[in-house]
């Protein structure tokens, strides 16, 4: 096993590398502690079952360069970040933001600096497209603050891009809780429909998000909404198996006698699956619930 010697303050080290004990451990002579590569101080190895003898190690060492700076260097790294941090926290906020403004514009040319000097406030009409816009980019990045910003300046929150999806139906689909939850309490309409006819809950369903699912129930979306094929929300768990939000819909007033346009209900989904327990269980589910609300 290569063993490195590095130099601190204290004592003379050992460097183990990647793959031997802990990878990237350090371990001083004589009796100390071991910087573990989260940072943390741990009771060192007692040796036993170690592959190196002494003899071994002195030899090796001896061969070492001693010269070998990698730990200093990494502490110069580590003390001008700090040196950074240190610039940055003694400029009040204001400061800091105007020296880096000014910064900035020196980097512009003559009209890229014209561009920014039109634009006090975002131009939306620059800035989106019909499939592109940026509530909804924010909302599926879970950029909560920047979306606020658009919304104190007007924009709809229920604005639709050319597929009909608002924010709601991104953030739903890209699994962003926080952001639904604040929209949500914004006030968008739980019930828009996209051009395939589906709401936010068909998302929530489909990517098997139970907690917004139950949200959006909270919030008194249609349950029993269809797309332009007839598929409900119910149609949906069903097909992707999903047990638990199967039954928050039966329980909540989901239809399972409702047919999509191919003439199926939920049920008959369940059992296209043919003889597996799944199928099984889900049909007993939709034959059971809500009659059964306690069946679990």
């Amino acid at each position: 096993m290569a063993v490195s010697l590095v130099r601190t303050d204290f004592s003379s080290c050992f460097r183990l590398p990647t793959g031997e004990g802990k990878p990237g451990s350090i371990i001083a002579e004589g009796s100390c502690s071991v910087i573990s590569p989260q940072g943390h101080w741990e009771d060192p190895d007692d040796g036993s079952g170690s592959e190196i003898d002494d003899d071994s190690e002195e030899e090796k060492v001896e061969d070492m360069d001693e010269n070998d700076l990698d730990f200093e260097s990494d502490w110069d790294e580590e003390n001008d970040a700090a040196t950074r941090v240190k610039i940055v926290n003694n400029l009040s906020p204001n400061n800091y933001e105007e020296d880096f403004a000014k910064e900035v514009e020196q980097l512009l040319s003559s009209e890229e600096r014209a561009i920014l000097e039109a634009n006090d406030s975002p131009c939306l009409e620059r800035i989106s497209t019909r499939k592109w816009l940026p509530l909804h980019t924010f909302a599926l990045a879970g950029q909560i603050k920047d979306m606020d910003r658009l919304l104190e300046k007007g924009v709809d929150i229920n604005l639709t891009d050319q597929d009909g999806r608002t924010a709601l139906h991104h953030a739903t689909i890209g699994k962003k809780e926080p952001v639904i939850s604040h929209l949500l309490r914004k006030g968008a309409n739980v019930n828009v429909r996209d051009q395939d006819g589906a709401t936010a809950l068909h998302y929530a369903v489909q990517v098997g998000a139970m907690q917004t699912v139950k949200l959006l129930i909270k919030y008194n979306v249609d349950v029993n909404t269809a797309d332009d094929e007839g598929w409900t929300p119910l149609h949906v768990a069903v097909q992707s198996r999903n047990r638990d939000i199967t039954k928050i819909l039966l329980v909540n007033g989901a239809d399972k006698t409702r047919k999509n346009k191919a003439g199926h209900t939920p049920l008959d989904l369940s059992l296209c699956y043919g003889k597996e327990f799944k199928s099984y269980d889900l049909t007993k589910l939709l034959k059971v619930v809500p009659a059964d609300r306690n069946y679990c």
